[in-house]
């Protein structure tokens, strides 16, 4: 019996520990945080940059209390919202830089942020070329592999 599912490597994949930060915002402040930390955090995973899940359709709902920015408001606010999701290497040095990215970018003056520490993923981009589940052997490759959103320099 394996001690440590970090110690598990097979012929394709292994784990590597990392921080996997979901951070919630309001949809109007999406691309400005995200731009944010394309530009100033590296986002790898494995041979992949500017790595990051957004989940839309979501809505965040508060209050402001006594000494929020916003003052004491008499009404429960509710805002169309995302979640970003993204994993950083287990550097303090890292975490930190982070998280004054998102509190500069961010627009909420108490983000929501949740940190976990967790495993990640890696290929070991070993010989599946002609995998025909793979989205490059497959005739809706386009769609599968994305559009570009954007056109950015390499970074490492």
């Amino acid at each position: 019996m394996t001690k440590s599912v970090e110690a598990v490597h097979t012929e394709n994949f292994y784990f590597v520990p990392e921080w996997e930060i979901n951070i919630q915002t309001p949809s109007g402040g999406l691309d400005v945080l995200a731009t944010a930390l394309d530009d100033q955090i590296d986002l790898f995973q494995g041979q992949y940059s500017h790595c990051m899940y957004v989940r839309d359709h979501g809505r965040c709902r508060f209050k402001s209390e006594e000494g929020a920015h916003g003052g004491a408001e008499n009404t429960i606010q509710e805002v169309d919202s995302v979640e970003l999701s993204i994993s950083i290497p287990q550097s303090d040095e890292t975490l930190i830089k982070l998280l004054d990215v998102i509190n500069e970018f961010h627009v909420h003056e108490e983000p929501t942020v949740r940190l976990n520490s967790t495993l990640g993923l890696r290929s070991k981009y070993a010989g599946d070329a002609d995998n025909p589940n793979k989205y490059w052997n497959k005739a809706n490759k386009d769609k599968l592999h994305g559009k570009a959103i954007a056109n950015v320099g390499n970074r490492k």
